[in-house]
């Protein structure tokens, strides 16, 4: 077990990597990119940089027709179609609110593997689920993470990011080959998350290079930070455990909140920090239930991590 003072660090720097990503999104859209295409390239930067860590240790993935099956699904669900749903919300809606949205992976887990039955509905996961459901409410209303009511259907859109994290939780355990590591599976699934990200972009014309150098900039940055939070984020699950890295959440929405205001000036109304107490909440009651975490790790899982 790392010592307190890496689990920290380890938790900060995801926070500070994955919590840039709705920023560096919304960035990029103003360059004039389209969501598919963003999701495309960065994931295209982030597989060039995980296949390199992957060869240099030898833990190349593997490329059998099961393996094939569970990157390509696991990526488009888990990163293609979330980054798509999330970067077209992040067009109108702030980049703050996203940063909320982030931990309800977790409690929607919960409900999609008791449906599967791989998970027991229990009292408290159920409360867990609704009490993020209500701070994900509570952040929508005026005076609150979203500014104005009239960019709710945007903020709508980007619910459907943390269902497709949920879901790709799922995947991983349906899917999952035996004997893979957790490496390996995370190279491979961001590949799965480039190819179909490209096709996709590709068929309904959100494909295109980057028109201009702090485009381009902007698309590296996504494509290294977010391989950085998949390549830390393992050590971490390695290292502690899946408890304590749960908590990576946390430091993913503080630091996208932080970085909202930063950049784009986004400052909550009052009401968020009722918000965020109820998603927090509910998450604590998700991952330290007596039974152990609910379902694999928020937004990332050990085939899929994020962003």
């Amino acid at each position: 077990m790392p010592s307190p003072l890496r689990i920290l660090a380890a938790l900060l720097t995801i926070g500070l990597a994955w919590g840039m990503t709705p920023t560096l999104g919304k960035l990029a859209l103003a360059q004039g990119m389209r969501p598919l295409g963003i999701a495309a390239i960065a994931a295209s930067i982030s597989t060039m940089v995980l296949f390199l860590v992957a060869a240099w240790r030898r833990d190349l993935p593997r490329m059998t027709p099961a393996h094939l099956r569970h990157y390509l699904l696991g990526g488009l669900v888990g990163m293609g179609l979330a980054n798509f749903f999330a970067f077209t919300g992040l067009q109108r809606a702030p980049a703050g609110l996203f940063a909320l949205l982030v931990p309800l992976a977790a409690l929607f887990s919960v409900v999609f593997f008791a449906m599967a039955g791989l998970e027991r509905a229990t009292p408290r996961r159920l409360l867990a689920t609704l009490l993020g459901l209500a701070g994900v409410a509570l952040a929508m209303a005026p005076g609150a993470a979203l500014p104005d009511p009239a960019l709710l259907p945007w903020a709508a859109i980007m619910l459907l990011t943390p269902v497709c994290y949920a879901a790709s939780n799922l995947i991983a355990v349906k899917l999952a080959v035996p004997g893979s590591s957790a490496l390996s599976q995370a190279a491979g699934t961001v590949m799965g998350a480039a190819v179909t990200s490209l096709l996709l972009a590709l068929a309904i014309g959100q494909f295109g290079l980057p028109g201009t150098p702090q485009a381009a900039a902007v698309l590296l940055a996504h494509g290294l930070v977010n391989a950085l939070g998949y390549l830390v984020y393992f050590r971490l699950l390695v290292g502690a455990g899946g408890v304590v890295t749960s908590q990576t959440s946390m430091t993913i929405t503080l630091c996208g909140l932080f970085y909202g205001w930063l950049v784009f000036a986004e400052t909550p109304g009052w009401l968020t920090v009722p918000a965020v107490g109820l998603i927090f909440g509910g998450l604590a009651l998700a991952s330290f239930s007596p039974a152990g975490p609910s379902a694999p790790l928020p937004r990332r899982t050990a085939s899929a991590p994020r962003h």
